[in-house]
């Protein structure tokens, strides 16, 4: 007989039994049904890994499909420190494959600084003579912790060629400088992926039947520029030519299309001091800086044809038009004295712009309103950014309201002082009278394509790329005429832009010898210039515009000595290679460029 002691260790033994299925099922139940998402989600984490592919960067082109930057694939090597058996046998046995000193790479291997570090990069370019090296060796595990990688490379294959205004890529890959960020968005594409299943010792594995769940990356656009390869070799070799004999902080030389459907397009866009994308170890900050657009200076003599465009457009005054230049020396107020570099009288308005008369331009400028003045300015396109794209930080310039003018700005300002532009300023100037008083955008975009060669949607529904006008009739086409031949005489035989000649050619341009105003003094400096030379050519059927500009430059300051030579000489290789017609007999508008 089963006493009551024993039937209650029994009854207790149930009971447990019971409140310990109960609650197994209680938590089944919780794993199954209400956290069954949590626990799986941690269960795949664990069983399988994405794995990212990488979207191949976009290329950048020249206009006729050269290429100025391109990514490939290279193999990398890495290591995980926490993995290395023997620090010292690793780095012998890799430096003997990468021909590096055994100590360095050791450095990288172990950083008392940053021991719970688990991955460094070794070797970020190897070649593949060296990754088949390395992975025979990391499948005998012969130097466990190290694994190869296959990274995106950017690839610069001019070199110095338009490095300032390409910029680079920083290690991710992504844009870091110029044109690579400021075009990131087009040229960094979607990023795939697929699925891979680990091991119970977590090494992974593609799995066939889960392809379904794969993503495949979508490659960047490619960006054909307006810029010619051959172009802006000659632009950029004339360039450094000339900042070899006068040593200035800073050039600049733009070359601008005007042609016909062309207008406003960058043929070539130099800068000095230059950058070569493909070697960054000589990168300094500010070495990157576009000064096409983004240096701000005083265009000087240059404006005065703005100015003489505008008084011919108001009818104030006509190329024959007498003006008095007083001898070379103007006392226009007390204690305000103006200069003329040389002595002239009695001269015609043409003349005014061919001798550069600061007192000619001055006395012309006096008869305008100075409202309707800063007006024809805004329409000529200074005080604000001519949204070129794809260049980052362009700057407006500086014009300032006319109630914040003095009463000598409608003497400053006309001959090129108190007013700040960019070069891209100064030259799409240039390049409305030269079209007849109708301003297009500048730019450096000449069309965008998908990986597969297509143009991109937004460019199918309406003429994206075409050249876009941004002011019509800024001046008219009658007042564009006179200025233009006003601009050609300064580079007849004896005006100041003699040295910008080109023999069957006929050149308008003008020259600017600007003084920059030094902080330090509180006025105008006599020892530093910025010397510019503008103009287009041929005059009577332009076809480019250039402007080049030295920013103090040494042994001459004059844009007539230094700038017009290299203006000529651009020129006049850019002329034979796009095969530009002569509009002027040989020996007329020619001149021996000393």
């Amino acid at each position: 007989m089963v006493s009551l002691k024993e039937k209650f260790r029994t009854q207790l033994l149930f009971i447990i039994l019971m409140i310990g299925m109960i609650a197994a099922l209680i938590r089944l139940f919780d794993l199954q049904c209400l956290r069954f998402e949590v626990y799986q989600k941690r269960a795949l984490q664990q069983q399988q890994s994405v794995q990212r592919v990488k979207a191949r960067r976009g290329r950048i082109l020249d206009r006729n499909g050269k290429i100025l930057a391109i990514s490939s694939s290279r193999p990398a090597v890495w290591a995980d420190p926490g993995l290395v058996k023997n620090v010292n046998k690793t780095a012998v046995k890799l430096s003997r494959v990468l021909n590096v000193q055994a100590y360095k790479i050791k450095k990288k291997l172990y950083n008392p600084q940053n021991p719970s570090n688990r991955f460094v990069w070794i070797n970020k370019k190897i070649s593949d003579a060296q990754a088949i090296a390395l992975r025979t060796m990391i499948k005998k595990r012969e130097i466990p912790g190290v694994y190869l990688k296959y990274v995106h490379n950017r690839i610069y294959p001019r070199d110095e060629l338009l490095g300032n205004v390409l910029g680079f890529c920083n290690s991710e890959g992504n844009g870091a400088e110029g044109l690579e960020y400021a075009a990131d968005n087009n040229l960094r594409g979607t990023d795939g992926y697929f699925v891979m299943r680990r091991d119970n010792r977590r090494n992974r594995f593609f799995v066939p039947e889960w392809v379904r769940r794969q993503l495949e990356p979508v490659d960047g656009n490619d960006i054909y520029l307006t810029i010619d390869e051959y172009i802006q070799h000659i632009t950029e070799l004339e360039l450094d030519k000339a900042v070899a004999k006068y040593t200035p902080k800073h050039a600049v030389a733009i070359v601008m299309d005007l042609r016909p459907g062309r207008t406003g397009e960058i043929l070539a866009m130099a800068l000095w001091p230059k950058f070569n994308p493909s070697d960054r170890s000589t990168y300094k900050p500010g070495l990157l800086q576009n000064f096409a657009t983004t240096t701000v200076f005083e265009p000087g003599s240059t404006l005065k044809i703005v100015t003489g465009a505008v008084a011919l457009n108001e009818g104030i005054v006509t190329l024959n038009t007498k003006v008095f230049c007083e001898n070379g020396k103007w006392a226009v107020t007390r204690g305000h004295t103006l200069h003329d570099d040389h002595s002239l009288g009695k001269i015609t308005f043409k003349d005014v712009i061919k001798h550069s008369s600061n007192i000619g331009i001055a006395k012309t400028a006096q008869k305008l309103d100075k409202y309707v003045f800063y007006k024809y300015l805004l329409k000529f396109g200074f005080g604000k950014r001519t949204g070129i794209k794809y260049v980052p930080a362009e700057s407006p310039g500086l014009l300032r309201p006319p109630s914040k003018w003095s009463k000598l700005s409608m003497i400053s300002i006309p001959m090129g002082q108190e007013i700040g532009v960019t070069a891209i300023q100064l030259l799409s100037a240039v390049q409305t009278i030269a079209s007849g008083g109708t301003r297009y955008q500048p730019t450096l975009l000449k069309k965008i394509e998908t990986s597969n060669g297509q143009l991109i949607p937004e460019a199918k529904s309406f003429n994206y790329f075409e050249p876009r006008i941004v002011q019509h009739s800024v001046i008219s086409e009658k007042a564009s005429k006179l200025i233009t031949r006003a601009m050609v005489s300064v580079t007849e035989k004896d005006g100041t832009g003699k040295r910008a000649a080109i023999p069957g050619y006929t050149v308008a341009g003008k020259t600017g010898t600007a003084q920059k105003y030094d902080e330090k003094i509180k006025t105008y400096s006599h020892r530093k210039f910025v010397a510019s030379f503008v103009g287009f050519v041929p005059a009577s059927n332009p076809a480019i515009a250039v402007l080049v500009t030295f920013d103090e430059p040494r042994k001459s300051p004059y844009g007539g000595t230094v700038s017009a030579p290299v203006f000529q000489k651009i020129c006049k290789k850019t002329l034979a290679y796009l095969k530009i017609p002569m509009d002027a007999p040989a020996g007329i508008n020619e001149t021996k460029n000393k």
